[in-house]
């Protein structure tokens, strides 16, 4: 399985982070730039969100809507209406309410296929490889803005202007099948990653229970429609579909956690990120091979007291916390089914460039370290003994992150 990215002297074959382009446009010099800081640190894969509710950033010729209309909301929310701790903060799966505040700004951009071609090129000559996503079945609104014909009721919903989970997903009969197949398609045609990420993460199935479609194929596929544990198991069988489709393109299907929840869907790698349900251990234990992502490396939280830093979607791991996460924690009995581990850069609340970096730095050397060098590397004094050489390097090509630990 290791042997799927190209090998070299890494403890872990799969050192990654992954942007989020989709809440946020990244441009493309600033995306090199990332790849030239990963490369500095010996990470090896850049997992590119390209798509979700709020904007649709890969190219489609068969689908060409889905940028000209997708690629661009009409404003983004600003700020937070509450905290987590606080009743006033929206919870629902449909998240625009009175509460929200907006900047009145249109925000857009995509990347053309030709672009992404030279980007993977990039990369490739600096030992990364981009890995693509298409979050599929849910995080689908730029999607059904573009074409409302994706949803089962076709009705003409807006791109999403706030953060959350929005109810509207992707019909999964024939008609979403074909589309997803046209998409991925696309996608191998551009990418020559190995994996091809799908996303499948925070899919509400509401709409699934309400549409008498949905429903036929629940029973189609001996399952009970009045189950709500048997929506888990259409998404499984929606899941299995792309997996199979990938195998044909030589691709193997990589997805966020939750394409386990119905059962393993065939031949799949798990981005393990929700700790609350144990999903690294659920999936080695049914010889699935795991991506660690943790919540501990989600980089888009603050590393400092929240309110002594920028915004953020709420407190996260200090540096030092980063450096000693062990990928192998609850799994040890199967290190052979942790391929590696991967930092999260979601963008909601990184609007700029330099937010990012700020966000990412230092704690994405501490990620580097953890996959390059595994249980050997430096003690964490010695770690931050080193730090101010590698932070110059980094300021050399423009990457300015969040001040050293005094």
């Amino acid at each position: 399985m290791a042997g799927l990215l190209p090998k070299d002297d890494g403890a872990f074959a799969y050192r990654g982070v992954m942007l989020d382009v989709a809440r946020h446009f990244t441009p493309l010099g600033e995306v090199r730039r990332l790849l030239d800081g990963m490369a500095l640190l010996h990470l090896n894969v850049l997992h590119l969100h390209l798509t979700d509710d709020q904007g649709w950033r890969f190219e489609s010729v068969k689908w060409p809507k889905l940028t000209t209309v997708g690629g661009s909301r009409s404003q983004t929310i600003i700020g937070k209406p509450g905290n987590y701790a606080s009743e006033a903060f929206n919870h629902d799966l449909h998240p625009e309410n009175y509460l929200n505040k907006y900047d009145g700004k249109p925000h857009s951009g995509f990347y053309t296929q030709a672009e992404l071609r030279e980007l993977v090129a990039y990369a490739k000559g600096k030992g990364i490889t981009i890995v693509p996503e298409i979050d599929m079945p849910g995080h689908m609104r730029a999607a059904r803005a573009a074409y409302p014909e994706l949803g089962y009721d076709g009705v003409q919903w807006a791109v999403g202007t706030s953060w959350g989970v929005y109810r509207e997903v992707l019909r999964v009969d024939e008609a979403g099948l074909n589309f997803c197949r046209d998409i991925l398609g696309e996608v191998c045609d551009v990418f020559d990653s190995p994996y091809v990420h799908i996303g499948g993460d925070e899919c509400p199935k509401v709409e699934w229970q309400d549409s008498a479609t949905a429903q036929k194929q629940v029973k189609e596929l001996g399952l009970d429609p009045n189950s709500a544990e048997d929506y888990d198991k259409l998404q499984r069988w929606f899941t299995s579909e792309m997996a199979a489709f990938l195998k044909t393109r030589g691709r193997k299907l990589l997805g966020w956690d939750e394409i386990i929840d119905g059962g393993v869907p065939g031949d799949c790698v798990v981005m393990a990120w929700r700790t609350w349900t144990k999903p690294a251990e659920r999936a080695v234990k049914l010889g699935v091979p795991i991506v660690q992502a943790p919540t501990t490396l989600y980089f888009d939280h603050a590393q400092g007291p929240v309110e002594d830093e920028p915004l953020a979607i709420g407190p996260g791991a200090t540096l030092e916390q980063v450096y000693a996460y062990d990928p192998l924690e609850g799994v040890q009995d199967k290190p052979e089914l942790v391929l590696g581990l991967q930092a999260q850069m979601w963008s909601e609340y990184i609007p700029t460039t330099s937010h990012l970096w700020y966000m990412a730095f230092p704690r994405l050397i501490a990620v580097a370290d953890i996959g390059y060098y595994g249980a050997k590397r430096v003690p964490y004094a010695e770690f931050l003994a080193g730090l101010p050489a590698r932070v110059k390097e980094l300021e050399a090509l423009g990457i300015v992150g969040h001040p050293l630990p005094k």
